[in-house]
């Protein structure tokens, strides 16, 4: 694979080029960018099939970057040192990321995947990721990968998701039902501050769905589609004091 390295650090880009050569041999380095503008001329020029990609460059960020593109027919890893913003809109997106200092076996793991991607799928993920951080969280879109393939859907169609043992089951609001092979942890990582509750050990539910919360047997709510879900007692006060604050 032909890939390039977009980051303004030298002792990073060191480090990433020393583990490429100990570990990825089929892995072509073509080039390295420190700066937007030298990494658009670059990638224009090269057509790589593959990019790791610094999220904070020294004149703004990679999704800055990526925005700027005409040409995204790349694989992509993202590498950071932090930001947690940044981390989500990436995992949000189903988008593979490497934290620095870089671990060898993450960085194999990372590169087999960006081989087994295919281009089609690779270009979903960034279009999505570029349209996340221009939009309304609302507006915004999680990457699903089912038995089927990767699905894109804009949170604000998402009603509720459920606990299935390692699997969630995904309900919108059109009545369509997904399962994702990942624990309801996981979206609740990714859904918190975008208007994602969980209610339950086995409930997480959109609040622009719900419709009333009721203070008996134990309390529950009621979503505007009539489901009825029950919420756990460790839950019930934090519900509450976020209901109290939004409302």
């Amino acid at each position: 694979m032909k890939a390039l390295i977009i980051e303004d650090e030298a002792q990073a880009i060191a480090a990433l080029k020393s583990e490429l050569d100990a570990n990825c041999p089929d892995v072509e380095l073509c080039g390295i960018a420190s700066a937007i503008p030298d990494a658009i001329k670059l990638i224009e020029k090269v057509k790589p099939e593959l990019i790791f990609l610094d999220i904070q460059l020294k004149d703004g960020t990679g999704f800055d970057l990526l925005e700027e593109l005409n040409y995204h027919d790349f694989k992509i890893i993202f590498t950071t040192a932090y930001s947690q913003y940044a981390l989500k809109a990436i995992k949000i997106s189903a988008l593979d990321y490497l934290l620095k200092p870089i671990d060898s076996e993450e960085l194999v793991l990372a590169v087999n995947k960006a081989k087994a991607m295919t281009v089609e799928h690779s270009k979903l993920k960034l279009e999505s990721l570029v349209s996340n951080n221009r939009v309304h969280p609302l507006r915004k879109k999680l990457a699903l990968q089912t038995s089927k393939g990767i699905f894109m859907y804009e949170l604000e169609t998402i009603v509720r998701l459920q606990s299935e043992g390692n699997y969630t089951r995904i309900h919108f609001k059109s009545g369509k039902k997904e399962i994702v092979a990942k624990i309801l942890r996981d979206f609740e990582e990714l859904l918190e501050n975008l208007g994602f509750v969980r209610i339950h050990n086995s409930h997480i539910i959109n609040l622009n769905h719900l419709e009333s919360y009721i203070n008996k047997d134990g309390g529950y709510v009621v979503l505007l589609d009539k489901t009825t879900l029950p919420v756990s007692k460790r839950k019930k006060k934090s519900l509450l004091a976020l209901l109290n604050n939004d409302f």
